[in-house]
């Protein structure tokens, strides 16, 4: 059966940060693929301005983490991360699961962090909220908390392991992209916000003027001085392999989807670049308790006046169901 194999949530020394009043309906917010929990500033800081209490935390494979580190301690002297994640891609991109692989940890271990986290913070029933790979985080996580979650927002998020086609195109989050990677372990602090503003303000669509722009500055600053930079050139092994021991057992989260009973806002832009729209628009057919809802824009919620219509419905979705519940 599905599930964690290191089941060491409550030993992990994980950064947690607080938004808003503590009296307000809660959401934790997840973040994926070992971005740090500063990447999610401006929708966490977004919520709180809407009247949410949001905590927001590192999960365990964010580089330069005290709790990357204890997981890092714990794979075996014999076994290299970078040469296993190597055995199961192949140079064109497709994947096979079919053999028995090492695995540091997988999502349903990431699924636990979130219920530490409400342990820590001494929160019931809160919401969540993940983007991206944190989206499918938080897929496991509602399927494996579903007794202590008001509700789920799940957002560019898939169902399916394979992408039914090729997400738009956009050229400039590639070059971004590309650049980003460039990055190693000695850049300076200048070199990592000329590498990542540019990469960050076209993903959330960030025109001149949108004060989100400071926002993302702050997060890049904040994470070179804590020393949560990746060092793994866009390829953290960590957070594929935990990909990857979750996938294997794809199947008997799908069944988990669609027995669901969380109430779930499932998000999706029309024209994202890193996810096709039709696979959120599955993942949204096959999931209990999901409403649909679709924007105009990319990966993250759009443009500014997109971004606040949309945070404005996203609050409003987590304090409905968390009336429901009080």
């Amino acid at each position: 059966m599905a599930g964690p194999i290191m089941k060491n949530s409550v030993d992990l020394k994980l950064d947690m940060r607080t938004y808003g009043d503590p009296s307000n309906p809660c959401v934790i917010s997840i973040v994926g693929t070992g971005a740090s929990m500063n990447s999610m500033n401006p929708i966490v800081e977004g919520l709180a301005e809407r009247g949410l209490f949001v905590i927001n935390f590192n999960p365990r494979d964010v580089c330069g983490t005290e709790a990357f580190r204890q997981c890092e301690a714990l794979v075996p002297a014999d076994k290299n991360l970078m040469e296993v994640m190597g055995t199961l891609f192949g140079a064109d991109g497709s994947f096979n699961l079919e053999t028995d692989f090492y695995v540091p940890y997988n999502w349903y271990d990431m699924a636990d962090d979130v219920a530490q986290v409400m342990d820590a913070q001494k929160v019931s029933k809160p919401s969540i909220i993940g983007f991206s790979t944190g989206g499918g985080i938080a897929q496991v996580a509602m399927c494996r908390l579903q007794e202590r979650l008001s509700s789920a927002v799940i957002c560019s998020s898939v169902y399916d392991l394979t992408p039914s086609e090729n997400p738009l195109e956009n050229p400039a989050l590639k070059e971004n992209m590309a650049k980003v990677a460039t990055l190693t372990p000695e850049s300076s602090k200048e070199e990592r916000v000329e590498m990542h503003l540019p990469f960050f303000k076209t993903l959330f669509e960030v025109s001149e003027g949108d004060p989100r722009e400071d926002i993302l500055r702050k997060a890049i600053v904040d994470d070179c001085e804590k020393g949560w930079v990746d060092v793994f050139g866009g390829m953290n092994p960590f957070s594929t392999l935990a990909w990857a021991g979750f996938a294997k057992t794809h199947e008997e989260h799908k069944a988990r989807l669609r027995e669901n009973k969380v109430p779930c806002l499932v998000v999706a832009g029309k024209s994202d670049p890193l996810i096709p729209f039709r696979d959120v628009e599955k993942l949204a057919a096959n999931t209990g308790s999901a409403a649909f809802l679709a924007h105009e824009n990319g990966h993250i919620l759009g443009p500014a006046t997109s971004n606040a219509e949309m945070l404005n419905a996203i609050a409003d979705f987590i304090r409905s169901n968390s009336a429901m519940i009080a």
